[in-house]
């Protein structure tokens, strides 16, 4: 039986650097407020034209700021687009690298379950708060890894960079058939994203909450290593 090391989340892509100002003052309740405008004002546009497709002058018209207000705060785009991602792409990164350990200090079948479920039920919880940007993602995430998408394409090569090592670790550890842990993995990530999309699209596909459950259910009955 193999051991494999198990791989930390990468680092947190590059944000708008901090500015003067003590925590919490009104300096920097300022800054995140103007921060949190932008930001606002780009998600629309970037889901009805593209990432690539908007410029920084659409952005600003829609925040209502000048344009040398938007350089005060972000050097470019990419920014923008990975200060959405921040907190949705830190929760996933840290969720996969726990089940990962997770399962590394599993030796039974039986364990699988609850290890998949609290990952599923950990990713729900880290996508829900903002909707739209889990669209933006979904939209954006096949896009080649090139100017503003780049934190998008990073955090769907991670996903699926852990995603296949969360099938090796349990693989290894004799939890999970003998089939190829990319393939595998890549399949559960579609998945995903389709139920993903039905629920973002109001299909009915079952209350959210009940999701995790059922989802890992069904792909376990496929990979679990029989008794």
């Amino acid at each position: 039986m193999s051991t494999r090391k198990i791989a930390r989340p990468r680092a947190a892509p590059r944000l708008p650097t901090e500015r003067p100002g003590q925590a919490g003052g009104t300096r920097d309740a300022n800054r995140t407020a103007r921060i949190r405008q932008i930001c606002t004002a780009a998600l629309p546009l970037y889901l009805r034209h593209g990432i690539g497709s908007v410029t920084i002058d659409q952005i600003v018209d829609r925040a209502a700021i000048a344009k040398g207000s938007f350089y005060r705060y972000f050097t470019d785009q990419e920014q923008v687009v990975a200060t959405l991602l921040a907190p949705m792409a830190a929760a996933m990164r840290t969720g996969m690298a726990t089940a990962a350990t997770r399962l590394a200090a599993a030796r039974d079948p039986d364990l699988l379950p609850a290890i998949y479920l609290a990952l599923a039920t950990e990713l729900t919880a880290a996508v829900t708060p903002e909707p739209d940007v889990l669209r933006l993602y979904l939209q954006e995430c096949r896009s080649p890894p090139m100017g503003a998408c780049r934190p998008v394409r990073a955090l769907a090569d991670d996903i699926a960079r852990q995603a296949i090592e969360l099938s090796q670790v349990a693989k290894d550890f004799g939890l999970l058939r003998d089939t190829d842990p990319r393939v595998g993995a890549l399949t559960v990530i579609g998945a995903v994203e389709r139920l993903a999309f039905a629920v973002l699209a109001g299909e009915d596909v079952g209350g959210l909450a009940a999701l995790p459950r059922t989802f890992i259910s069904v792909i376990l009955d496929g990979v679990r290593r029989p008794r």
